[in-house]
Order: structure tokens, then sequence, then C-alpha cells
């Protein structure tokens, strides 16, 4: 049997956010939390990483991402496909955090990804009639 990663109670970051292990099942971690929002599935344990300098900045620099694409105020956004590469992205990230030059080429592949959705949604020519919108945003 595997070992579990982290025991209940304890602290780790999991889809690039801090968060408290609440619940774990046998060696998986089934359940997490920010204290505001819980996070339960049959297993969280390939996305949880400890709390190392290196993963805050990983996480960091996805959430500004993250952030970034709700700025944009757009209600024809997917969101729920964004965020999930985005987490797709903060696992290999982390995954390779030890190996500076494949980690070099991620954060810049992350950064390619967030400027080209940025600029895709920037481009929309959101027209207007006679002062109504034919588009929401």
């Amino acid at each position: 049997m595997k070992n579990l990663k982290f025991k209940k109670g304890e602290w780790c970051f999991c889809e690039f956010k801090l968060q408290q292990v609440t619940e774990t099942e046998e060696n998986r971690i089934t359940g997490v939390s920010d204290g505001m929002f819980s996070l339960g599935s049959m297993d969280l344990s390939d996305r949880c990483y400890p709390l190392e300098l290196d993963v805050k900045r990983i996480s960091d620099t996805v959430a500004y991402w993250s952030t970034k694409f709700h700025e944009l105020k757009n209600n024809a956004l997917n969101h729920p496909d964004l965020n999930r590469e985005l987490i797709r992205r903060w696992v290999e990230l982390c995954d390779s955090r030890k190996d500076e030059i494949c980690l070099k080429e991620l954060y810049d592949s992350l950064s390619n990804f967030g400027n080209s959705v940025l600029r895709k949604v920037q481009d929309l020519n959101f027209e207007e009639v006679e002062g109504v919108k034919l588009f929401r945003r």
C-alpha cells in the first residue's frame, strides 16, 4: 500500500490554492478546504503538493492567469475548461519544479497560453448599433 502524502489536518496546495486536508480514505486524500469552500473527490492525491516555496511560486503564477481570465468579464468564456487547463498545467509545473530547464519551458508555455487567451478575447469585435450592444460581454 502506498503511503499517504498528507494526513487529515495538514496543509497543502491543491489545484493552485492553499488548502487543508479534511478527509482521507485508505491511502487517498478525498477532501480539502480553504476555510470557505470545500473540494471533494474519490482521490485528490495527484493534485496535492507540499508547502514549498517553489510550489507557492507556481501556484501564484497560475492564480494570476486565472484572475486575468475572470477579469475579462466575458459571459461566453468557457471558464470550466480554462480552469481545468490551468490545473493541468499547474500539476505539470509542480511535478517539474526541480528541473529548471523544463520548468522554464513550462512557464513560457503557460505565459503563451495565457496571453493567447487574453488576446483572442480582446480581439473579439463587440459591435454596437445606435448604442445597442449586439453581443454581451
